[in-house]
C-alpha cells in the first residue's frame, strides 16, 4: 500500500511542482523583462507621442504677440475649465482643422492657417472651447497614444510604396507601387481603425461638445461652424498631410483619402454625423430630450458608405490569406519541406486570428443600430462581431 502511495505520488506530480518547473529564475526573468520594455516603450509613447504628431503635420508655435486674442480667449476658456492653459500651434493646410494631443498636465492645441484665417473670434472661441472640453475631460492622452499607434500602422503602405519604388518598380503613379500601396492599405487599416473605434470616439466628441457649451455658453454658433466645416471640408484638395490613424483627433471629419484607396475611408468614420451632432448640442443646451438624443448616433451622411465599407473589408480578408500563402511559401522553403502539422498549425493560428480581427472591426466599425454608442465595448465586439462578420460574407 505504501508502495502504491508511493508511485501514485510520483505519478501525479504536485501543483507546487509543476509551478517550479513553468516559473524557473530564466522565465521570471525573461517576463519581467518583457514587462519593463513594455512599461518603457508606453511611457515612451505617452510622453513623446504628442511630439511626433506635431512633428508630422511640421507645427510651429504661436507667438503670443502675433495672437494675443487668441491667448485672451484660450486663457479665459482654461480658467474656467480648471485646467493648465495648453499652448497654441498652427500648421499649413489649406483645409481649416484643429487637434489637441499632449500628456498629463501639458497640452498642446494646433490650428491649421486655413482655420485662422476663415474664422472669427466668436467661431475659434466655439472650437477652442470644444478642445478644451477634451482636456477637461482626460481625452487628451488617450486620443495621443491611440494617434501615435494608429498613425503608425497606417504609415505602412507608404513605406510599401516608397520600398517598391526603391525597388525599380517604377514611379509613384505606375502600377506596380500602387499596387503594394493598395495591399499595405487593407493589410493596415483593419487594425488601425479597431484601435481607433475601441477607445469610443464618438461618445468623446459629444461629451467634449457638452463642455464646450457650458464654458462658452453659445451652442448656437459651435453648431453653425462644425456644420460649416462638415460641407466645406469635403470640397477641399487632397492632402497627403493627413494620416488616417489621426481623424479621431480633429473637431470633424476629416475626408482625405480619394482615389483608387477611398473605399477605406469608412472604416475610420469616427465622428458622430453632423445632423445628430447639431441636434444634441441645440437640445443639450436647452436640456430637451438629451437622453433620447444619445441612445442613438449616425454619421454624416456620404462619409460612411456601406458598399465602400464591404469593399474594404473584402479586400482587407483577401490580403490577409494572399499573405498566410506567402507566410507558408517562406516556411517551405526555410525548412527545405512541406511539413503538414507545422504548417497545419500556424495556418490555424493565423486564420482564427485574422478571423477574429476583421470581425472585431466589422462589430466596431459598421454603421447600424448594432453599434449604439451606449452599449459597451466588449458587449460590442463578442457579442455582436459574429453576426456582422456572417452579414458581411453573405453581402460580399
Amino acid at each position: 500500500m505504501d508502495t502504491n502511495a508511493a508511485s501514485g505520488s510520483t505519478g501525479f506530480p504536485s501543483a507546487i511542482s509543476i509551478l517550479s518547473e513553468v516559473f524557473t529564475t530564466g522565465n521570471i526573468l525573461v517576463i519581467l523583462g518583457i514587462t519593463f520594455l513594455i512599461l518603457i516603450l508606453y511611457s515612451y509613447i505617452f510622453f513623446r507621442g504628442s511630439k511626433w504628431i506635431l512633428k508630422w503635420y511640421g507645427a510651429q508655435r504661436i507667438q503670443r504677440s502675433e495672437r494675443s486674442l487668441l491667448y485672451s480667449i484660450l486663457d479665459e476658456l482654461s480658467k474656467k475649465a480648471g485646467v493648465p492653459t495648453p499652448e497654441i500651434l498652427s500648421f499649413e493646410s489649406e483645409v481649416p482643422a484643429m487637434f489637441t494631443v499632449g500628456s498629463g498636465s501639458k497640452s498642446f492645441i494646433t490650428v491649421s492657417t486655413s482655420m485662422l484665417e476663415m474664422f472669427d473670434e466668436l467661431e475659434l472661441e466655439a472650437l477652442l472651447a470644444h478642445e478644451i472640453g477634451h482636456i477637461k475631460n482626460g481625452d487628451v492622452g488617450l486620443n495621443t497614444v491611440t494617434a501615435f499607434l494608429a498613425g503608425l500602422i497606417m504609415s505602412v503602405p507608404n513605406l510599401a510604396m516608397w520600398g517598391s519604388l526603391l525597388s525599380g518598380f517604377g514611379q509613384p503613379e505606375d502600377p506596380a507601387p500602387r499596387f503594394f500601396k493598395f495591399i499595405a492599405t487593407a493589410l493596415a487599416a483593419p487594425p488601425a481603425a479597431t484601435l481607433i473605434h475601441l477607445t469610443n470616439p464618438s461618445k468623446r466628441e459629444y461629451a467634449a461638445d457638452e463642455a464646450g457649451i457650458k464654458l462658452t455658453g453659445n451652442p448656437r454658433t459651435l453648431a453653425k461652424t462644425l456644420e460649416y466645416l462638415e460641407n466645406y471640408i469635403p470640397l477641399q484638395p487632397v492632402s497627403d498631410k493627413f494620416n488616417p490613424g489621426h481623424f479621431h483627433l480633429f473637431s470633424t471629419h476629416t475626408q482625405q483619402i480619394r482615389g483608387y484607396l477611398s473605399i477605406f475611408i469608412s472604416l475610420f468614420d469616427t465622428h458622430p454625423g453632423i445632423e445628430d451632432r447639431v441636434t444634441h448640442i441645440l437640445n443639450y443646451s436647452n436640456n430637451l430630450e438629451k437622453d433620447a438624443l444619445n441612445s442613438k448616433y449616425s454619421r454624416v451622411p456620404g462619409f460612411f458608405d456601406l458598399k465602400s465599407w464591404r469593399l474594404a473589408m473584402a479586400a482587407s480578408l483577401i490580403s490577409y490569406f494572399s499573405l498566410l500563402f506567402g507566410i507558408i511559401v517562406l516556411i517551405t522553403f526555410a525548412i527545405k519541406d512541406f511539413n503538414f502539422i507545422v504548417i497545419g498549425i500556424i495556418a490555424g493560428v493565423y486564420i482564427g486570428a485574422v478571423l477574429l480581427l476583421m470581425g472585431t472591426t466589422a462589430s466596431v466599425s459598421r454603421r447600424g443600430q448594432s453599434l449604439e454608442v451606449k452599449s459597451p465595448t466588449h458587449k460590442r465586439i463578442f457579442l455582436s462581431s459574429k453576426q456582422v462578420f456572417k452579414r458581411f460574407m453573405k453581402r460580399v
